[in-house]
C-alpha cells in the first residue's frame, strides 16, 4: 500500500513538470481604460464593414481586460461583441491578444481570441486581418486596424 502511496505522489510530481506553467503579465498603470479607433476598423465575415471603434476596460493589480467594444457607423452597430469581460495577455512585450471574445455578426457568429501587434510607447494596438474562428461555418471574423488605448498601457513579462 506504501508502494502504491508513493509512486502516485512520485506520478503526480513528475506530472507537474510536463504542464507548462504560466507566466502573468503585469500591466500598468492601474485604472480605468478607453479604446478608440485611429481612422477606420475593417470588419469582415463574408462582408465587409469600415467602422468605428470604442470601448472601455480597466487595469487592477496588474491585470488588464476588455468590459466593451462597439462598432460605430452604418450597418457596424448590428456587429455586436459579448462575454465581456475579455481578459488581456501577451507572450511578447509587443503583442497584445484578448481572449474569450464573442462576435455576433451579420453573417453569423465567431469566438476565441483577436491578437494585436502593440506597441507599449505610443498604447496603439494594430490588428492586420486578425482572425477570429467562426461558430456558425463559413468565414472566420477579421479585423484590421489600430486602436489607441487612454492611458498608455505597459507591461512586463517574468
Amino acid at each position: 500500500m506504501i508502494k502504491k502511496i508513493l509512486a502516485a505522489g512520485a506520478l503526480a510530481a513528475s506530472a507537474a513538470f510536463l504542464v507548462p506553467q504560466a507566466s502573468a503579465q503585469t500591466f500598468s498603470p492601474n485604472g480605468p481604460i478607453t479604446l478608440a479607433s485611429i481612422g477606420t476598423i475593417t470588419v469582415s465575415k463574408g462582408i465587409t464593414l469600415n467602422c468605428g471603434l470604442n470601448g472601455t476596460g480597466s487595469v487592477s493589480g496588474g491585470a488588464a481586460s476588455v468590459s466593451t467594444i462597439n462598432l460605430t457607423g452604418g450597418l457596424c452597430p448590428s456587429v455586436t461583441f459579448s462575454g465581456t469581460p475579455y481578459t488581456v495577455t501577451s507572450t511578447s512585450l509587443t503583442s497584445i491578444t484578448l481572449n474569450g471574445v464573442v462576435v455576433t455578426a451579420i453573417t453569423g457568429s465567431c469566438a476565441g481570441t483577436l491578437t494585436g501587434a502593440y506597441n507599449q510607447s505610443t498604447g496603439i494596438i494594430t490588428f492586420a486581418n486578425a482572425s477570429i474562428p467562426s461558430t456558425s461555418g463559413g468565414n472566420p471574423c477579421r479585423v484590421t486596424g489600430r486602436v489607441q488605448l487612454s492611458p498608455k498601457v505597459t507591461f512586463t513579462i517574468p
